[in-house]
């Protein structure tokens, strides 16, 4: 009687290695496989000013369409504009981020029930600053949305020139066209994620700053990366792995 043939076990797949390019600075890869290496790249503060340079643009084409002025899409203009200014200005960690939420409910509130009680001179006030007409020609919502479009442009591309390779072994800087100005050992690092400003964090998609310390010595810090969020589980993926070189004897 023949014996039945034992079906041969299906081989275990390795995860697939994910090829890895200076390209990988501005859009992370989907997935995790075994990265070879993951690249970063810190970027301009320019890089968070798109939501002004979208508003400008979009204020342009409408007032060269309807042929008029508007004032609507001028507090709209002033108030993304208002808003990329305070992110130059103050770093708003996430304690200080939901005081400054709290304090505008408040505010509101307060002016709720002030209004409420028939107190009339905030109403006044409103009235008063929603007069002013903050509308701008449509020749200079196009050079405003025009000129910084030109920065934005000149400082996405500046990082290509000045990138981080982290590697299994060693994390190495490029500078070009000097090449590698920079070399740390991955021995005994760590590596840290932070968010120094909830709003930097938002307008970057999840972007933050990669901090590399060994002994509680800071040894590089590379601010301003975007999606560094979904960076991270390749990072440490990658982290977790030491790649071991065997040169063999002939």
């Amino acid at each position: 009687m023949d014996e039945p043939l034992s079906t041969p076990s299906p081989a275990t797949e390795e995860p697939k290695t994910v090829r890895s390019s200076v390209w990988d600075i501005y859009f992370p890869k989907s997935g995790i496989g075994h990265p070879g290496a993951v690249y970063i790249a810190s970027f301009p503060p320019i890089m968070y000013f798109w939501p002004t340079i979208l508003v400008a643009l979009f204020a342009a084409i409408v007032q060269g369409f309807s042929g008029t002025v508007s004032g609507n899409l001028g507090w709209f203009f002033v108030a993304v504009l208002a808003l990329n200014f305070l992110v130059l200005v103050h770093d708003f960690d996430q304690k200080q981020f939901l005081i400054f939420l709290l304090a505008v409910v408040i505010f509101w509130m307060l002016v709720w029930i002030v209004d409420l009680y028939g107190f009339t001179f905030l109403r006044r006030m409103s009235n008063w600053i929603l007069s002013f007409e903050p509308g701008l020609s449509t020749d200079a919502y196009f050079f405003i949305g025009g000129a910084l479009l030109s920065l934005f442009i000149w400082g996405m591309v500046t990082p290509l020139f000045n990138y981080w390779l982290l590697d299994t072994n060693e994390f190495i800087h490029y500078t070009q066209p000097v090449g590698r100005d920079m070399s740390v050992a991955r021995a005994g690092c760590s590596v840290y994620k932070e968010i120094p400003d909830i709003f930097e964090c938002l307008l970057s998609f999840g972007g933050g700053t990669l901090v590399i310390r060994r002994n509680e010595q800071v040894l590089a810090t590379i601010p301003h990366i975007p999606f560094l969020g979904k960076r991270m589980a390749a990072i440490e993926h990658l982290l977790a792995e030491t790649r071991v070189v065997v040169e063999r004897s002939e």
